[in-house]
This record gives structure tokens, C-alpha cells and sequence, in this order.
């Protein structure tokens, strides 16, 4: 069903009218004049048809979107100007016109900026006139609410129709490539790391998960939110070698869901993180033995010594997050040694959602 110019119209001039209204003292501005953006004959096509299909809201000031005009897919940054030219191979900037602004404003309640004032907005919108109808470039109407960028997405990118985490991936490119966005001063092999995840990896990863950990601003949560990610394989991986014994016909995932559904049993965590970074076959990937690597060395940090699991390790620090208890001290990282412990939790990420990918398929 296509989108009424009317209706959006209306909804974007009754949001600045209420924003003056409050500021003069619920005063009515909106006067029997009809307003509207001024949009011409091409662009019409743009606002009656562009279908918003997904949204991804990841900080208070910003979130992006993706939509679909006559087939092609597009994305769209909300709250944040660009900073700097993005991958034309990945996406391409695409011009703004009425149609586009009208449709988004409307349909992705986009807020007024920060810095619009109702004085203005009286001035230069709301203003006595003897015309019935009253028709605004959108370019005017466009700087009283939040920034926002629209991006062709080219066909042979790897975030072109390929899956429903789309938007998610192609929001974490987007953070990398403005780096305003970033709190934590990740290091240019972890910063590479999140963008190989995001452009390459397995469909089936909690993408959201990675995301916020890119854009905390804490160390900790970070961390936790990739130590998430690892979690979700602890049952598969115990039940990976009774699943194939049996050859269970159902997939390895629902075979480790309905076990953990019907009979409550699920692997000690600190049983389950050490399978998977401590006891994998010698040899068996690069990955693991760069995470190995960088997690001695944190391990040495904090224990004085380079022996036991890495596993452990994980576990400990996750468990000083996670439980505020006495047994569970706080454990204080420099901000290198935090950056070293989340890329080698990517490694192991990214290794074993590899490994399982086939298995984590619905």
C-alpha cells in the first residue's frame, strides 16, 4: 500500500507546530494555512513508495534503518552527519530529495534536533500568509530535525540480500568507518577483527551482541556483550560428538534446545568455555592460537604466570562482571590488556560459528 503525501505531510508539520506551541505557551502557530514540502513530479514516486523494512536502534542519539525503493535496498543513518567517505564497493551516498526526506521523517519518527529553535521554526515555517496552500523546500524543513544520510547498497556487497541481520552487519561497518561513534579506544587489529566479523563471517552470530559491544562505553560490557556470543555454543559443543554417534536426525541446534527444554540440562559454563578454547585439537585453527596467545599474556597480568586454562580466565573476569559477590573479586584490566581480551574473544567467535555454522541453521 503506497504511503499518503497528505498524511505525512501532516504528521511532520504537527510535530515542529507542537514544539513551538510548548515553547510560546501552548499558543496555537498552526493556522488555517495548509503546509506541506515542496515536492515535484519525480519524487513523488520516492514518497509514496519507499517501504521502510527494518530498524536498529543503537544509541540514544542514533539509529539506522534500511528500505527499499522499486527493488533496490538502501540505508540510512539517523543522528549523526558524515564524518568521512564511505566504501563506494560497500555503499554509495545517494542525494536527498523531498520524496526521501518526506517518507523518513514520517515513518521513522525521526526527533527534532537538539538545536532547533522554536523562534525560528515560528519564523521561517510558520508564518502569516494569505495563501491557502503553503509549499517548503525540504532542505528547510530537513535542518530542524536530526541529521541524517541515505546510501545506496551495491548489489555485490556482502550486505545486499544475503540475510535478516543485514541492517545489524552494515550498521557495524557504518560505526568503523566513523569512528566519532566509538567510544573505546579499540586498537587497529581489533577494530580489524570486528570489521572481518561484520563483512564475512557466519550468518548465524548474535550480530547485535557484537554491535553494542562496539559502540559500549565500557570495557566490561564490551567484553561481556562478545562473551555472550560464546555462550550461546557451550551446549552444541558438548552434544556435537552424541549427536553424531546417535545420528539424530534432528539438527544438532534443536537437538541441544529440546534437551535443555524437557530435562533442564545444560554444561557447567567454565566446563564448556574451556572445551572450546582449551581443549580443541592442536593445530586445529590460527584463530584459537592467536586468542591462546593473547590470553596468556592477560593471564600472566593477573596471575603472575602463563599456566592453567584460558578458559578460566575468560570465565573469572566474566564472573567478576556478572555476580556481585565477595568470592567474585572486581578484576581492573589497563585498556590495551581489555582491548587484547576482546579480539581474542572475537578469534574465538569467529572460529567457532565457522566451525558450527551448519548446525546453528534454523
Amino acid at each position: 500500500m503506497s504511503r499518503s503525501m497528505k498524511d505525512a505531510n501532516k504528521r511532520i508539520f504537527e510535530v515542529l507546530d507542537e514544539f513551538v506551541q510548548k515553547s510560546q505557551g501552548n499558543v496555537p502557530v498552526y493556522n488555517q494555512n495548509i503546509r506541506c514540502i515542496e515536492t515535484e513530479e519525480k519524487d513523488k514516486e520516492w514518497l509514496k513508495e519507499l517501504k521502510i523494512i527494518k530498524e536498529q536502534p543503537i544509541l540514544p542519539n542514533f539509529k539506522t534503518a534500511l528500505f527499499e525503493f522499486k527493488s533496490q535496498k538502501y540505508f540510512v543513518a539517523v543522528g549523526w552527519q558524515i564524518q568521512k567517505v564511505i566504501d563506494n564497493t560497500v555503499i554509495e551516498l545517494e542525494e536527498l530529495n523531498a520524496g526521501i526526506v518526506t517518507a523518513l521523517l514520517c515513518d521513522l519518527k525521526i526527533s527534532l534536533n537538539q538545536k532547533a529553535s522554536p523562534d525560528d521554526i515560528a519564523n521561517e515555517i510558520f508564518y502569516e500568509s494569505e495563501d491557502s496552500i503553503i509549499k517548503h523546500p525540504f532542505s528547510l524543513i530537513n535542518k530542524f530535525f536530526e541529521p541524517f544520510s541515505v546510501y545506496r547498497i551495491q548489489e555485490d556487497s556482502p550486505f545486499f540480500e544475503k540475510d535478516d541481520q543485514d541492517l545489524i552487519r552494515l550498521s557495524g561497518f557504518y560505526a568503523l568507518k566513523n569512528s566519532q561513534l566509538i567510544a573505546l579506544n579499540f586498537s587497529p587489529e581489533t577494530r580489524d577483527q570486528f570489521e572481518k566479523i561484520f563483512f564475512e563471517s557466519s550468518t548465524n552470530i548474535p550480530y547485535e551482541n557484537l554491535l553494542l559491544s562496539l559502540v559500549s562505553v565500557s570495557w566490561k560490557y564490551s567484553f561481556l556483550d562478545i562473551y555472550r556470543c560464546i555462550e550461546r555454543l557451550f551446549s552444541i559443543s558438548f552434544l556435537e560428538n552424541l549427536h553424531q554417534r546417535f545420528r539424530i536426525p534432528d539438527s544438532l541446534r534443536n537437538f541441544s534446545s529440546e534437551l535443555e527444554s524437557y530435562i533442564g540440562w545444560k554444561p557447567k559454563e567454565n566446563e564448556a568455555i574451556n572445551k572450546l578454547i582449551d581443549d580443541s585439537p592442536e593445530g586445529a585453527s590460527e584463530l584459537l592460537r592467536e586468542a591462546s596467545e593473547l590470553l596468556r599474556e592477560i593471564k600472566k597480568i593477573l596471575d603472575g604466570t602463563e599456566e592453567g586454562k584460558c578458559g578460566d580466565l575468560i570465565y573469572k573476569i566474566r564472573n567478576s562482571i556478572v555476580h556481585f559477590r565477595l568470592a567474585n573479586q572486581s578484576i581492573e584490566l589497563e585498556a590495551k590488556h581489555w582491548d587484547m581480551l576482546i579480539r581474542a574473544s572475537l578469534y574465538i567467535v569467529e572460529h567457532w560459528y565457522n566451525h558450527y555454522d551448519e548446525h546453528l541453521r534454523m
